[in-house]
């Protein structure tokens, strides 16, 4: 099965499509917002996935330039299904782009 990946072509304001050379990480870092009102455990993505901890660190940097009153952090998540598959789209450490491929999900809609 051939995975797709998409990457920034450059200067042009257009994505360009590639043939995936590598499989998806095994292993994501992207950054959480932890609010915890009222006593409860509450966090919530506010990035995307990063292939490297280097990138996510540079969105938390950013993040909290943007918001110094925010709770960020960088996590980690792992995934053991080979090859790995994310729900979030996973920037590679060359800017290319691993867009979900949401095959077995249900879409939901208002009624």
């Amino acid at each position: 099965m051939k995975h797709s990946t998409y990457g920034w072509s450059g200067g042009s304001d257009t994505w360009m499509r590639d043939p995936a050379s590598r499989t998806s990480p095994l292993d994501v870092f992207y950054v959480v917002e932890s609010t915890g009102i009222g006593g409860e455990r509450s966090n919530h993505l506010r990035s995307d996935l990063y292939e490297t901890r280097p990138q996510a660190e540079i969105e938390l940097a950013r993040r909290r330039q943007a918001d110094s009153g925010g709770r960020y952090s960088v996590w980690k998540s792992a995934t053991y299904i080979e090859p790995a598959e994310w729900r979030h789209r996973v920037v590679r450490s060359d800017g290319t782009l691993i867009l979900p491929r949401l095959h077995s999900l249900e879409k939901f809609t208002e009624i």
